[in-house]
């Protein structure tokens, strides 16, 4: 009885790593082109909003002049 109880775990262990390794290896539908680049594009523009940190100019000081980009950052296309 004993080693069937030590033999549980490692049973248990070996069962979930089965199920996992099934899962991540499924096969996954392709990506659709035009909305990974509007999802990436979206997500670029988030990250190019300013967050309101204080001490940084932000859209609210009026200064009128658009946020500036990190350096090798190329603005894109419209």
């Amino acid at each position: 009885m004993q080693a069937l109880v030590w033999w549980t775990l490692p049973l248990v262990g070996f069962i979930a790593a089965i199920v996992w390794v099934s899962i991540a290896n499924r096969p996954r539908p392709r990506a659709d082109t035009h909305e990974s680049v509007a999802e990436h594009e979206r997500f670029r523009q988030a990250m190019d909003r300013q967050t309101g940190i204080p001490g940084q100019p932000g859209p609210e000081s009026g200064d009128g002049a658009p946020p500036e980009r990190p350096p090798g950052r190329t603005p894109s296309a419209p």
